[in-house]
C-alpha cells in the first residue's frame, strides 16, 4: 500500500502530444503523482526496462507510430505493469481482446472530456488500495471469482460464507466501506443480512450491493428497499461489476464530500464554528468521566486590521493560511483545532498535563513570532495574543468564554501574551 503521492509514478504511453501533455499536467496538478511519457512503442518499453518497479499504473494507447495493434499493452502486461487502456478505436472485439489481457481498465477517446475520464480512473485505482469490500457468498468459487476480479483493481478483499461470518467479519473491520451479498445463503438470506446490517451502518456510510443467480425484479425491489444500493444478476461481466463498484464508491465520496464541506472553514481547512461546537462538547464531557483535563484556548492575530489596510485583503488571507498550518501541525492530533471567525481560532483538546499545555501555547506563541511570512508586497510578521483554561466547566460554552476572557486580558496587557486562567 502506497500512501505517499510523490512516490507514485505513472507512465503516460500516447502519441498525440497534445492529449499526452494534457493529461500529464492534469495527473501531476490535480493528483500530485510523478508522470513519464512516452510517444512510441520503443520509447515506452524503454521507460519500462528502465522504472518499470517504480511504474504504479501505465496509460496505453492501442495504436502507436511503430506499434498498431496494441503490443505495447502485451509488452506492459509481460512486465507486470498494472494498465488501463486509453484509445479511441474500441469495438466488441477489442473490448473481448483487452478482458483476456487482464488489464485494470479502459477509457474511451472522445475529446478533451475523456482527459476527465482518464484522471478519475488514475484516482479511483489510488484510494482502491484504502478501501475495503467484503464479499458474502456460501459458495468459495464465487467468492474466488470476485476476490479475482476486484483484487486486480487493488481493493482490500474481505470473505465472508454467511451471514453470521459476515456479522463477525464487519465487527473486526468497521471501515467495510462496500459490501457484495448474494442471496442464497444457509441461516440467513442476503436481503435478512442487508436488512442487519443497516442497524449499524447507513447508506452514507456503507454501499451494499445485493447480487442473485436466480434474481428477478421482485428480489432487486426487496434488496433496495431493505437497504441496498444495487443489485446484479450473475454472471455479470467484468467490467461491469466495477463499474458498478466504482459508481458507489464514489456516491460515498461525495457524501464524505459534502459533509465534510459543512464542517470545515473553506479559507483555512481548518474546522467550522459548527464542528467546534459538536466534537468540543463530546471533548468536554469525556473530560468530565475520564478524569482528565479540557484544555480550550482562544487566538487571536494581533492588528490584523493593520495587515488588511497595509497589504491587501490576499495578504490577510495568506496570514490567516500560515497561521491555521501553524496550528494544526502543532495541535491537529490533539484535538480540535477551529476557525472561530475572522481572525480568532480555537482549540479544544483532552489533557492529562496541563502544564505541558501551557508550554505548548507558549512555544506557539513564540513559533508564530518568529515566523515570517513572505508576500509580494514584502515580508509580513505577526504577533498573537492567547486565552487559555483549563477549568472543570459546566459547559463547552462556559470554558470558551473564560478563554476569551484571558484572551482580551493578554491584549490588555499589551498582546503577543498567553494568559492561563487561574
Amino acid at each position: 500500500m502506497t500512501d505517499n503521492k510523490q512516490d507514485i509514478k505513472v507512465l503516460i504511453v500516447e502519441d498525440t502530444q497534445f492529449f499526452r501533455e494534457t493529461l500529464k499536467k492534469q495527473i501531476e496538478d490535480k493528483l500530485g503523482f510523478s508522470v513519464i511519457t512516452a510517444k512510441t512503442y520503443a520509447e515506452a518499453c524503454g521507460l519500462i526496462l528502465e522504472h518499470g518497479h517504480e511504474i504504479y499504473l501505465a496509460l496505453l494507447d492501442l495504436h502507436l507510430p511503430d506499434a498498431a495493434n496494441g503490443e505495447i499493452v502485451d509488452f506492459a502486461i509481460d512486465q507486470k505493469i498494472p494498465c488501463v487502456v486509453v484509445s479511441g478505436h474500441f469495438n466488441e472485439s477489442i473490448r473481448e481482446e483487452l478482458a483476456h489481457k487482464n488489464i485494470i481498465d479502459y477509457v474511451i477517446k472522445k475529446g478533451p472530456v475523456s482527459i476527465d475520464d482518464a484522471v478519475t480512473a488514475v484516482r479511483r485505482i489510488y484510494r482502491n488500495q484504502f478501501v475495503k469490500i467484503l464479499i458474502v457468498d456460501d459458495s468459495q468459487t464465487a467468492r474466488a471469482q470476485l476476490r479475482y476480479l476486484l483484487s486486480g483493481y487493488r481493493f482490500q478483499i474481505l470473505e465472508a460464507a454467511d451471514g453470521t461470518d459476515a456479522l463477525r467479519v464487519l465487527q473486526e473491520h468497521p471501515d467495510v466501506k462496500l459490501s457484495i451479498i448474494d442471496y442464497n445463503m444457509p441461516n440467513m438470506n442476503g436481503c435478512d443480512l442487508v436488512e442487519e446490517i443497516r442497524l449499524n451502518y447507513s447508506r452514507q456510510n456503507m454501499a451494499i450491493i445485493g447480487i442473485s443467480g436466480q434474481g428477478s425484479s421482485l428480489l432487486s425491489t426487496e434488496y433496495i428497499k431493505l437497504g441496498a444500493n444495487d443489485f446484479l444478476n450473475k454472471p455479470f461481466l467484468k467490467e461491469e461489476i466495477y463499474c458498478r463498484v466504482t459508481q458507489n464508491l464514489e456516491m460515498l465520496d461525495h457524501i464524505e464530500m459534502l459533509e465534510d464541506a459543512l464542517i470545515t472553514d473553506h479559507l483555512t481547512g481548518l474546522k467550522n464554528r459548527r464542528y467546534l461546537f459538536e466534537r468540543g462538547a463530546i471533548i468536554h464531557n469525556e473530560a468530565k468521566s475520564s478524569g482528565y483535563s479540557c484544555v480550550c484556548a482562544m487566538l487571536d492575530i494581533d492588528k490584523f486590521k493593520q495587515v488588511n489596510d497595509s497589504k491587501g485583503h490576499g495578504a490577510g488571507d495568506i496570514v490567516l493560511k500560515e497561521t491555521a498550518t501553524i496550528l494544526k501541525k502543532r495541535f491537529g492530533e490533539h484535538g480540535v483545532v477551529a476557525r472561530f471567525g475572522g481572525d480568532e481560532f480555537c482549540i479544544v483538546m483532552l489533557c492529562e498535563d496541563v502544564e505541558w499545555a501551557k508550554d505548548q501555547f507558549e512555544d506557539l506563541r513564540a513559533e508564530i513570532e518568529g515566523h515570517i511570512i513572505k508576500h509580494f508586497a514584502g515580508p509580513i510578521s505577526i504577533t498573537t495574543s492567547i486565552g487559555l483554561t483549563a477549568a472543570l466547566t459546566d459547559s463547552l460554552e462556559n470554558s470558551i468564554s473564560i478563554a476569551d476572557e484571558c484572551l482580551y486580558k493578554s491584549k490588555v496587557m499589551g498582546r503577543n501574551k498567553v494568559t492561563v486562567s487561574r
